[in-house]
């Protein structure tokens, strides 16, 4: 049986009681776990020690009224369906509700245990399926990474809220030395499996924050915040190098197994030093990368 948390925004205590009792008359494959919030503040703190397979908000509160309350909830939960209930009469308060994220409403005086269940099952199947839809187009078919397209959306909201709150972060441009001769003298299939295993690499010991793509062939990107100087950002792009030069087994034609010594080069900048803007900043990474590829250096820090 699957065990679904949910989280309650509702101030009004016969509310809390009369969904804990629909929840609980409940009989189908999910079992539901309810826990109650009353005011915005404290959904929030909650959200930041375990999210919700769920979250049921009432628009009417104290410290926010109407479609602020959704609004003011969707800026630190953002991968959770929301289903809003509604005491609101408005005749489009509905499509309002859904035009701004949520998953579906429930007027308040149409609840019945049939009605809120039902909607919990099918906005969590709906919710689930979009973002694999959304995960189809934004990411890499063969190394399962954030593909180009992603990196540049990701980056340009990067540079626009460091510009906004005066921050800097880190940009590493990774290339793979030798895989054009893999490539050459194993076979695709083998240069496929390289990359996997160093996308593997990078999802798997990155840091919670960092955003990881794969750039366009045997090129690689990472998005690093809260790098604020030069020093941490060659004490990251060190790490990286370390971990990605390494010995790669992999399968080639006729099934045989080589040994692959791969060496990679790495260019890193950090933003708003080396580059005022997207381009400027990609621009430089990829020179610093280059430079380092023709010194035979393992990693360039532009300065």
């Amino acid at each position: 049986m699957n065990r679904w948390l949910i989280y309650l925004l509702e101030d009004n205590e016969d509310d809390i009681y009369l969904i804990k009792q629909f929840l609980a008359n409940y009989s189908g494959r999910h079992q539901f776990r309810l826990k109650s919030f009353k005011d915005l503040s404290s959904l929030k703190i909650a959200t930041q020690q375990c999210y919700p397979d769920i979250l049921l908000i009432d628009l009417n509160l104290p410290e926010s009224t109407g479609l602020n309350t959704l609004v003011a909830v969707k800026h630190f939960v953002s991968s959770t369906p929301i289903i809003v209930l509604t005491g609101n009469s408005e005749g489009d308060i509905g499509e309002k509700t859904i035009q701004l994220g949520a998953q579906d409403y429930i007027p308040k005086y149409e609840l019945t245990t049939s009605l809120l269940d039902r909607t919990i099952v099918f906005s969590k199947e709906r919710f689930e399926l979009q973002r694999n839809l959304e995960n189809m187009v934004v990411m890499d078919k063969l190394t399962m990474l954030n593909n180009r397209g992603s990196f540049d959306t990701e980056l340009h909201k990067y540079v626009q809220d460091a510009i906004r709150y005066n921050t800097y972060f880190g940009l590493l441009f990774i290339d793979l030395d030798n895989f054009k001769a893999v490539n050459d003298e194993l076979g695709h299939q083998a240069g496929d499996q390289l990359l996997k295993s160093v996308a593997a690499k990078l999802k798997m010991f990155r840091r919670t924050s960092d955003f990881v793509a794969r750039y366009g062939g045997d090129e690689f990107v990472i998005i690093a915040p809260h790098i604020s100087d030069k020093q941490q950002l060659a004490k990251l792009t060190q790490h990286k190098y370390r971990l990605l030069a390494d010995s790669y087994c992999i399968e080639g034609n006729n099934s045989q197994i080589h040994e692959v010594n791969l060496e990679v080069s790495i260019g890193a900048v950090l933003f708003p030093e080396d580059g005022e803007n997207e381009s400027q900043l990609i621009n430089n990474a990829d020179a610093a990368m280059y430079h380092a590829k023709e010194a035979g250096t393992p990693f360039k820090i532009s300065s």
